[in-house]
């Protein structure tokens, strides 16, 4: 996605690197933990952390060099097909498990808190 949104525009693929990182973060976090809790020594756990970057690296690379002199409906429609596929998993993965717990108030002002930063980082870097 990050690659196929550079193609486009470089602006549009910055946006949407700027946005996956908060996303992978506490996933970054949880996994670093999960391996801490299962004994691994500290340096196997940041090569496997650095290792996490790999495949989003490899797959920005290339989408970019894939489809940098595609016509803009392919590109358009990897990106369309990526961004329904995203959906799909938050549709049929996060959104039943996050009503499986308890919910307070503070989840939907979070929520929101989350679509105005990435909002107003799509309205500066865009």
């Amino acid at each position: 996605m990050i690659g196929t949104g550079s193609t486009i525009n470089p602006g549009l693929g910055l946006l949407l690197a700027v946005g996956q990182a908060p996303a992978d973060l506490p996933e970054g976090f949880a996994a670093q933990a999960a391996f801490r809790r299962a004994g691994v020594a500290l340096r196997w756990r940041v090569l496997a952390g650095v290792g996490f970057a790999v495949p989003i690296l490899l797959g920005a690379a290339l989408g970019y060099l894939a489809l940098r002199g595609a016509p803009e409906v392919v590109t358009l429609s990897v990106l369309a097909f990526t961004g329904g596929a995203l959906l799909s998993v938050v549709i049929e993965e996060m959104i039943p498990e996050a009503h499986e717990a308890e919910q307070s108030r503070l989840d939907s002002f979070y929520l929101t808190v989350g679509f105005v930063v990435f909002a107003a980082v799509a309205v500066y870097f865009g």
